[in-house]
Protein backbone atom coordinates (compact mmCIF):
# COMPACT_ATOMS: atom_id res chain seq x y z
CA UNK A 1 0.00 0.00 0.00
CA UNK A 2 1.16 3.75 -0.69
CA UNK A 3 1.38 5.76 2.22
CA UNK A 4 -0.63 9.07 1.13
CA UNK A 5 1.72 12.54 0.15
CA UNK A 6 1.46 15.92 2.51
CA UNK A 7 -0.33 17.22 -0.15
CA UNK A 8 -3.05 14.24 -0.37
CA UNK A 9 -3.70 14.39 3.29
CA UNK A 10 -3.99 18.23 2.96
CA UNK A 11 -6.21 18.07 -0.02
CA UNK A 12 -8.32 14.96 1.98
CA UNK A 13 -8.49 17.55 5.24
CA UNK A 14 -9.90 19.80 2.75
CA UNK A 15 -12.77 18.06 1.37
CA UNK A 16 -13.56 16.45 4.72
CA UNK A 17 -13.81 20.37 5.50
CA UNK A 18 -16.56 20.38 2.57
CA UNK A 19 -18.57 17.27 3.16
CA UNK A 20 -18.80 18.41 6.92
CA UNK A 21 -20.30 21.79 5.45
CA UNK A 22 -22.03 20.45 3.18
CA UNK A 23 -23.56 17.20 5.23
CA UNK A 24 -24.76 20.25 7.60
CA UNK A 25 -26.66 22.26 5.63
CA UNK A 26 -28.88 24.03 5.78
CA UNK A 27 -27.81 24.31 9.60
CA UNK A 28 -23.96 25.80 10.09
CA UNK A 29 -21.47 23.73 10.47
CA UNK A 30 -18.22 25.19 13.04
CA UNK A 31 -15.52 23.18 10.65
CA UNK A 32 -12.10 24.37 11.34
CA UNK A 33 -10.34 25.90 8.39
CA UNK A 34 -7.51 22.96 7.58
CA UNK A 35 -4.96 24.92 7.47
CA UNK A 36 -5.19 25.58 11.05
CA UNK A 37 -5.04 29.43 10.75
CA UNK A 38 -8.61 30.05 12.88
CA UNK A 39 -10.31 31.41 9.42
CA UNK A 40 -13.87 31.17 8.35
CA UNK A 41 -14.70 28.57 5.43
CA UNK A 42 -16.81 29.93 2.55
CA UNK A 43 -18.46 27.89 -0.01
CA UNK A 44 -19.75 29.33 -3.17
CA UNK A 45 -21.73 27.28 -5.24
CA UNK A 46 -21.98 27.55 -9.36
CA UNK A 47 -24.87 25.29 -11.37
CA UNK A 48 -27.65 25.39 -12.92
CA UNK A 49 -31.29 26.37 -11.18
CA UNK A 50 -32.99 23.51 -12.69
CA UNK A 51 -30.50 20.46 -11.77
CA UNK A 52 -28.79 21.67 -8.72
CA UNK A 53 -25.92 19.86 -10.41
CA UNK A 54 -22.44 22.61 -10.95
CA UNK A 55 -19.71 23.35 -9.24
CA UNK A 56 -18.45 24.27 -5.64
CA UNK A 57 -15.11 26.68 -4.95
CA UNK A 58 -14.78 26.29 -0.58
CA UNK A 59 -12.26 28.89 0.77
CA UNK A 60 -10.81 30.46 4.03
CA UNK A 61 -11.08 33.96 4.29
CA UNK A 62 -7.80 33.95 6.62
CA UNK A 63 -5.44 31.86 4.50
CA UNK A 64 -6.79 32.41 1.27
CA UNK A 65 -6.17 28.91 0.49
CA UNK A 66 -9.48 26.97 -0.87
CA UNK A 67 -10.12 23.93 -3.37
CA UNK A 68 -12.20 23.67 -6.45
CA UNK A 69 -14.71 20.71 -6.75
CA UNK A 70 -16.63 19.68 -9.99
CA UNK A 71 -19.84 17.92 -10.40
CA UNK A 72 -21.55 18.93 -7.17
CA UNK A 73 -25.04 18.49 -6.00
CA UNK A 74 -26.00 21.87 -4.91
CA UNK A 75 -28.62 21.92 -1.84
CA UNK A 76 -32.01 22.99 -2.52
CA UNK A 77 -31.65 26.66 -0.73
CA UNK A 78 -27.92 27.26 -0.98
CA UNK A 79 -26.94 30.82 -2.88
CA UNK A 80 -25.66 29.96 -5.99
CA UNK A 81 -23.99 31.33 -9.20
CA UNK A 82 -25.40 30.18 -13.11
CA UNK A 83 -23.01 28.92 -14.92
CA UNK A 84 -23.63 32.44 -17.29
CA UNK A 85 -22.28 34.32 -14.14
CA UNK A 86 -20.50 37.77 -15.15
CA UNK A 87 -16.56 38.02 -14.22
CA UNK A 88 -17.78 40.61 -12.01
CA UNK A 89 -20.30 38.40 -9.94
CA UNK A 90 -17.68 35.55 -9.79
CA UNK A 91 -15.21 38.35 -8.19
CA UNK A 92 -18.11 39.53 -5.75
CA UNK A 93 -18.72 35.71 -4.49
CA UNK A 94 -14.83 34.64 -4.57
CA UNK A 95 -11.89 36.43 -3.67
CA UNK A 96 -8.70 35.83 -4.64
CA UNK A 97 -7.98 32.38 -3.65
CA UNK A 98 -5.09 29.95 -4.00
CA UNK A 99 -6.69 26.84 -5.26
CA UNK A 100 -5.05 23.55 -3.67
CA UNK A 101 -4.14 21.17 -6.34
CA UNK A 102 -5.02 17.35 -6.32
CA UNK A 103 -2.47 15.26 -6.15
CA UNK A 104 -2.83 12.86 -8.93
CA UNK A 105 -3.96 8.93 -8.12
CA UNK A 106 -0.65 6.89 -7.68
CA UNK A 107 -2.04 2.95 -8.16
CA UNK A 108 -0.92 0.63 -5.75
CA UNK A 109 2.22 -1.45 -7.05
CA UNK A 110 2.01 -4.92 -5.96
Amino acid sequence: MVEMTDSQRTWEAWFDAFTRIRDAWPAPADVACPDGDGGGLHITYTGSAESRIGFATLWCDVGRNGIFLSRVGIPEGADMLTFDATPEERAAAIPDIRLIPTDPYTPDED
